[in-house]
């Protein structure tokens, strides 16, 4: 009886992993048509996020993120998914994120998302914004689009003067 049951186990597991690959070729962007829906979404989902750090929306984050995730912040911290999620709920700013500028680049299953995003810091005296460039690496994974990896920098609006000065 056991070898039967082990061999059934083994049956169902090979078959629930056969299934998962298959979800995941069938997601494939195979046509126009797939990288257009898949645009979409990226561009959706990248505003989602910013959206939901803003709020401190844990359950958003933690969808939207895999279970490697790493982030490089705009201070220079680098911090896993546990300790980025830790942050986002102990953050006491409040804020306001919006996305533009979206740019996806497509290598099979993965894709590079790029954007700016502006942070409206709501305080008592005044609102205080601040921009940034962000690249992220998605994956399309059985249970949709994934966020693995995050760069986020500050826009520095006299970067370009500062190279030139440094010029000979």
């Amino acid at each position: 009886m056991r070898p039967l049951l082990f061999c059934l186990v083994v049956f169902v597991s090979f078959s629930s992993f056969l299934t998962a690959q298959t979800a995941v070729k069938a997601k494939t962007l195979s046509t126009e048509a797939d990288i257009r829906e898949a645009t979409i979404t990226l561009t959706d989902l990248a505003a989602e996020a910013g959206h939901a750090y803003a709020r401190r929306d844990l359950a958003a984050l933690e969808r939207l993120v895999a279970d490697d995730y790493v982030q490089t912040d705009v201070r220079g911290g680098v911090l896993n998914r546990s300790q980025w999620l830790e942050f986002v709920k102990n953050r006491k700013s409040n804020l306001t994120v919006e996305t533009d500028n979206v740019q996806i680049s497509f290598y099979g299953t993965t894709a590079v998302v790029r954007g700016h995003w502006t942070y409206t810091m709501k305080t008592d005296i005044k609102d205080v914004i601040e921009y940034s460039q962000w690249t992220s690496v998605w994956t399309l994974t059985p249970d949709g689009w994934k966020r693995h990896v995050f760069q986020n920098t500050y826009v520095n609006p006299n970067a370009d003067h500062c190279a030139q000065a440094a010029s000979p």
